[in-house]
């Protein structure tokens, strides 16, 4: 009984020194799988998500006139050629009611080269969170991260993370993915 209550009392000592103390505890939030897509590329051909797998992806939503994204995709172009060889794919997904016909002139008027897809509203539901075919709107340029596995690292939109519009913390992140 004695040795009980020498227990209890220490017990109790040991959570009164730590009252005082903040502990952190960091929750991981469970691996969300990229959505499958099969989409049309700006030139004809089909490209699928699962032949992105093991690649470091950069999804880039889009739309051709917009001065933010044609500035992105300029930026997106130099880290495509910087790690295209570690495992770095950049994708545009273009979301332009006139699809080839100005998606085309683009990619030459800016020298991009990464592939570029024809998008549709339901590729943009399954990426973008609160996106409806109701409430069609996101802003432009939008860019989602997927790592090696498939699974999505980060979301970055215009106007709200800063890895929609900072090369340089977005380049940190790609580097993280592509170093792992």
């Amino acid at each position: 009984m004695m040795l009980r209550a020498i227990l209890l009392l220490g017990l109790l000592f040991y959570c009164q020194q730590g009252a005082g103390q903040e502990f952190t505890v960091e929750v991981k939030q469970p691996a969300q799988p990229a959505p499958y897509f099969i989409l049309p590329t700006w030139d004809g051909n089909t490209l699928r998500s699962t032949s992105l797998k093991g690649k470091v992806v950069l999804l880039e939503f889009f739309q051709t006139w917009c001065p933010d994204c044609q500035k992105s995709g300029v930026e997106l172009e130099k880290l495509y050629q910087k790690y295209k060889d570690r495992g770095l794919i950049v994708v545009g997904i273009s979301h332009d009611r006139e699809k080839s016909a100005v998606v085309a002139p683009y990619l030459k008027k800016y020298n991009l080269t990464y592939p570029v897809l024809l998008g549709d509203i339901s590729v943009v539901i399954n990426y973008i969170p609160g996106v409806t075919p109701q409430a069609p709107k996101f802003n432009i340029p939008y860019l989602v991260l997927i790592d090696r596995d498939g699974n999505i690292a980060g979301r970055f939109q215009q106007g709200h993370e800063k890895e929609a519009t900072d090369i340089n913390l977005l380049e940190e992140r790609i580097k993280k993915l592509l170093d792992r």
